[in-house]
């Protein structure tokens, strides 16, 4: 019998769509990543949609990508699993997925107040 992990990290994950997918095939793969974090026994606690960015370079012959970027508990097989299931979506051009070591240090690195103090 497989033992269940239940020790939960933090993580974040950052994909680049393909810059020109329809909206509804957009939010249908939130969705779908929202909902495969949830049945998998993890929550996430952030979303960031940055939108459509500039590529450094050409990414399957894409110049641009819509980026979002998630924060979300997890255990360490279901990433596994997640990052298989994201290798096989042909609308993603890019992901990456990391272990936050601080948490609660996201979000907090720049302070809009202080840049503007500064400047």
């Amino acid at each position: 019998m497989a033992k269940k992990e239940t020790n939960m990290k933090n993580y974040e994950m950052m994909i680049a769509l393909k810059p020109l997918l329809p909206d509804d095939v957009r939010k249908a793969l939130h969705k779908e990543m929202l909902d495969f974090i949830k049945a998998s026994g993890g929550s996430v606690t952030d979303i960031d949609v940055w939108g459509k960015r500039y590529l450094a370079f050409k990414v399957k012959g894409h110049d641009e990508g819509y980026y979002i970027v998630y924060n979300f508990l997890m255990s360490a097989s279901a990433v596994a699993e997640l990052k298989r299931k994201l290798g096989l979506k042909g609308e993603i051009l890019r992901f990456m997925i990391s272990m936050v070591e601080h948490p609660e240090l996201v979000g907090k690195g720049i302070k809009k107040k202080e840049l503007e103090a500064e400047v």
